[in-house]
């Protein structure tokens, strides 16, 4: 695909080195099986795996992005924290950091039922037991209080989210895993609730636990297969690892949801207690509920011809902030176009597609994601049609 000059180029190492791996030392996370599957989600029409800068190699994988992730039960520890930050080790009562093996985990959210176009805007929670299996915020646990290893963030134009957190304990009678929810938010009301949880390949957790955070606590009673919420669709939930089981760890994830609704507010977290360094936060409300939604909107798109008779896609928007836009145009996954235009300013504000030559007549998705200064974000989707070439 030609370079476009609207499209900022991503490193495909940032990940590694947020983790502090090299991209060679590549763990065998999820078995083949497991690793297939999440590969072919990657490597999908989507093109997710471009998108995201995951390591080349994984490119061998062929199959589409169109794997439904399965919805698991949300269980008995979730607390809705509404606490926004990308680094969950920390304790924000008294910033205390949970001891275990560095997990840089990677969500990249995208809509089946659209082409595996990228969900921008969504909130995405995540929380989990600590290495020796305890879970913040829970009376039984006699953790009342604490807000260690839960957090969450709001996906960015490319769907994404990350999570600096650590390689999670297991305790009696489940598998070793990670719980997430992903919500999309419509002023106060929650429009779409998706919950299920992740899973990882039992040898690499064999690893990470003999290290000495976790070696007190011994090996799970529970294996992956053995596990009754895992069933037999839990491989589509594991999670491929790259990285030193000893050390430090990366995975990224493509949740595929299906019948996403566009997001109209995506401010989510309190921002109480100070993340550690590489934190982030979207919004500033006190809660999801009381987010206001990014004020700027698609009013139209319309075709037209520049003077050379290529085919432009105008897009007018009304703008009541300052935002940045980014602008898609997809079919069948593939990217056709994007264009992303930082501080846009207040007013009627026009943007345009400049279709590829080699682009042939038909329907596509046009896919827009705006962020506020504060870094809410909306989004909108359309169907449009292609003209035909002039």
């Amino acid at each position: 695909m030609p370079h476009d000059p609207h499209d900022p180029a991503l490193d495909p190492d940032d990940l590694d080195r947020a983790a502090g791996l090299t991209r060679r030392g590549a763990v065998a996370a999820g078995g083949l099986t497991g690793a297939a599957l999440v590969l072919a989600q990657l490597r999908g029409p989507g093109r997710l795996l471009e998108a995201i800068g995951l390591d080349a190699d994984a490119q061998a994988a062929t199959a589409a992005c169109t794997l439904t992730t399965p919805a698991k039960t949300e269980g008995p520890y979730f607390v809705d924290e509404r606490l926004t930050r990308s680094d969950i080790r920390t304790d924000p009562s008294d910033g205390s950091v949970r001891p275990g093996v560095p997990l840089v985990l990677t969500l990249v959210v995208v809509d089946s039922s659209d082409d595996c176009a990228p969900v921008a805007g969504a909130t995405v929670d995540v929380w989990h037991a600590d290495a020796v299996g305890t879970y913040s915020d829970v009376a039984q646990n006699g953790t009342v209080g604490k807000k260690y290893l839960r957090g969450n963030q709001v996906t960015d134009a490319e769907g994404k989210v990350t999570f600096t957190t650590i390689f999670p304990g297991w305790y009696s009678g489940r598998a070793i895993h990670v719980h997430f929810k992903v919500r999309v938010f419509d002023g106060s009301a929650t429009s779409y609730e998706f919950t299920s949880q992740l899973f990882f390949d039992p040898t690499v957790a064999g690893q990470v636990l003999r290290t000495s955070a976790y070696s007190g606590h011994g090996q799970p009673d529970t294996s992956n297969d053995r596990d009754g919420i895992y069933g037999s669709d839990g491989s589509r939930l594991l999670v491929t690892l790259t990285g030193d089981p000893s050390s430090a760890l990366a995975g990224t994830h493509v949740l595929a949801l299906s019948g996403v609704p566009d997001a109209t507010a995506s401010s989510s977290g309190s921002s109480s207690g100070s993340a550690s360094s590489g934190s982030s936060s979207s919004g500033g409300g006190s809660s999801a509920a009381s987010a206001a939604a990014v004020e700027a909107s698609l009013k139209r798109a319309r075709w037209r011809r520049g003077s050379s008779g290529r085919r432009l896609l105008r897009l007018t928007f009304d703008v009541d902030e300052t935002v940045t836009v980014t602008a898609r145009l997809t079919r069948g996954g593939k990217r056709v176009v994007r264009r992303r235009v930082a501080g846009l300013e207040p007013g009627r504000r026009v943007v345009h597609l400049r279709i590829p030559q080699r682009t042939t007549r038909g329907r596509a998705r046009l896919s827009v994601a705006f962020v506020d200064a504060d870094g809410a974000t909306s989004s909108a989707r359309r169907t449009v049609t292609i003209p035909r070439r002039g």
